[in-house]
């Protein structure tokens, strides 16, 4: 009788450190999937963050019949922050800047994490905007042509 009730608390300790172990390979392996997903969500919000950049100065420029009305440093300090502002056919400005480590346009954050944010105005031929911008160690180029 006391073999069989051994057994049986054998047999029980041995399934309850199976299921411990299972248990546990489960919660690695979910663990490893989860922390992915969050660094792909991560690097995804950067490239949405220079895509709303992008609409936005396509929709300046290009809707609205803009023209420059002043661009340059926001600090003389600071040879990674411009800015540029847009006077509209109907006077209004639009401005676009970075302070900090954010992008502004007018009031409206657009863009977080930003390092760099240059603004370079060629009017040779055709008045052309180069925008570089460094988020989180990727570059993005736009050249638009006003």
């Amino acid at each position: 009788m006391q073999s069989k009730k051994y057994k049986a608390i054998n047999n029980l300790i041995i399934y309850f450190f199976v299921f411990t172990i299972i248990v546990f390979f489960i919660f690695i392996i979910t663990n490893f999937l989860y922390s992915n997903i969050n660094n792909a969500n991560s690097k995804l919000m950067y490239s949405v963050d220079f895509s709303t950049l992008n609409m936005y100065f396509l929709e300046t420029i290009k809707n609205n019949n803009s023209v420059i009305k002043e661009y340059g440093l926001v600090n003389e300090n600071d040879n990674s922050s411009y800015y540029i502002t847009f006077e509209m056919q109907d006077g209004s400005t639009n401005t676009f800047k970075k302070i900090g480590d954010k992008i502004y346009f007018n009031e409206i954050k657009l863009c977080e994490a930003v390092e760099s944010f240059k603004v370079i105005v060629d009017k040779s031929e055709k008045e052309t905007i180069l925008i570089e911008t460094k988020i989180r160690d990727k570059i993005y180029n736009m050249q638009y042509v006003l």
